[in-house]
């Protein structure tokens, strides 16, 4: 399991960080996540090393995995964090983020989201429309205050990943052309209440190839080039998003973000003192840190395989459904047997689209025995939800040879906490 960071097997039993998961069982039930926080913290400082011949800042996408014990460690790392939402905001300032080291992303941003970022005073805005320039400037005029924009760069690059999560193509969502950057640059004395310091793109999600980025760096020098008199940047920002792509097999390889920045040395040249570079990792640094652990409920043969029933479900973890992505499953115990049985991993969730793994080798298991679902510390948790009425699942935080339980089980009456009961009016006599 080295593709796992932070969990191994000690006397036939998988641990994280040494702490043998059975011994947390006892108390959480399952299904539950748990995360190392050393391994994230440990993924966090290769981040960082990468780009260390540049002046650099390390922005968490907090979409990847919002736990707040996580936040905190990262914020006392003095991480700063890429928000997409005020609800990821105030996710990162309740867990001690300094406000200077927030980037605000997201196509679509709210009046709401604007004014929680201008009044915690965020370093940055990346802005992805005309539209969204011109209501920033309207709401930090008002405000009396100064809004810092990166225009978001749309390179028209195929990343070469799945299309779900590609997002630097003309066709898709996100940020501006060249030309309707250049448009915004001429106009910026028209925007009271922003200044725009520089430039952003992201390319997407598990990114296997350097290639992609220096395309769209080149792009992006271009276009920094040409806005650069017109704003009379001298200390420009840019931010090439995140998107580093990270193994879900055993086998699998990583990309080296070092690759990366040798190309922005590159690029830059004699410039590079002058440049501020931001990186908005995610996936990368908790994706392999974290697991979700499951009970075997049922084996049930079928007359061409055998399914293993899981307590865990596509509510729980949702990528296999929806991306058709592939997660490790491991025992918890390691001697379990010498028989291997080829089962169809599914979950209890009434879609035929919950299933884990298809014809997937597992040592022989009964009802009661545990496995984990790998790799599962990026959009495991944050993309759970609550259908068919199944309370979240709760998580755990390992660190220095301690465990923290980060979020308790949903309890049932959470489930209809904010709903109204409806009483209906008698009806009217004869």
């Amino acid at each position: 399991m080295t593709f796992t960071d932070g969990f191994t097997y000690r006397d036939s039993v998988l641990t994280c960080d040494d702490i043998p998961l059975t011994d947390i069982l006892r108390e959480t039930k399952t299904p539950v996540y748990i995360y190392s926080l050393r391994a994230v913290l440990d993924r966090l400082e290769q981040h960082r090393n990468a780009f260390a011949g540049l002046n650099h800042h390390v922005c968490y996408a907090v979409k990847a995995n919002p736990s707040l014990p996580l936040l905190q460690v990262l914020a006392q790392a003095k991480a700063g964090f890429d928000v997409n939402s005020r609800g990821e905001l105030f996710r990162a300032l309740r867990a001690g983020a300094d406000p200077s080291r927030i980037i605000m992303t997201g196509v679509g941003k709210s009046r709401e989201d604007i004014e929680d970022g201008l009044a915690a005073g965020i370093g940055w805005f990346n802005a992805e429309s005309a539209s969204e320039c011109r209501l920033i400037s309207e709401i930090a005029s008002a405000h009396g205050s100064t809004a810092t924009l990166l225009l978001r760069l749309n390179p028209d690059v195929d990343a070469g990943t799945h299309p779900y999560i590609s997002t630097g193509e003309s066709d898709h969502k996100f940020g501006l052309s060249a030309a309707d950057i250049r448009s915004l640059a001429a106009q910026a004395s028209w925007l009271p209440g922003v200044h725009i310091g520089g430039l952003a793109f992201h390319l997407g999600s598990q990114i296997f190839s350097a290639l992609p980025y220096r395309e769209a760096l080149r792009h992006l020098m271009r276009t920094l080039e040409d806005i650069t008199p017109l704003l009379e940047l001298q200390h420009p920002v840019i931010d090439i998003g995140g998107g580093f792509g990270v193994p879900y097999e055993e086998d699998g390889e990583s990309l080296d973000p070092g690759i990366i920045a040798e190309m922005l040395l590159d690029l830059l040249g004699p410039q590079s003192d002058d440049v501020t570079l931001i990186t908005e990792p995610g996936r990368s640094l908790v994706a392999n840190a974290g697991i979700l652990v499951s009970t075997v409920e049922h084996v049930k043969p079928a007359h061409d395989r055998i399914f293993l029933v899981l307590d865990a479900g596509m509510n729980d973890l949702l990528r296999p459904a929806l991306y058709n992505a592939d997660h490790g499953i491991v025992p918890l115990r390691e001697s379990l047997g010498t028989v291997t049985v080829f089962y169809d991993v599914v979950g209890p969730v009434c879609e035929s689209s919950d299933t884990f793994a298809r014809r997937y080798p597992l040592p022989e298991l009964d009802r009661g025995d545990t496995v984990a679902l790998l790799s599962a510390g990026a959009y495991g948790a944050s993309m759970s939800s609550t259908y068919n009425s199944r309370p979240l699942a709760p998580e755990v935080v390992v660190l220095n040879g301690r465990w923290h339980l980060a979020r308790e089980r949903q309890p049932l009456e959470d489930l209809l906490r904010g709903e109204r009961p409806f009483t209906a009016p008698e009806a009217p006599r004869a």
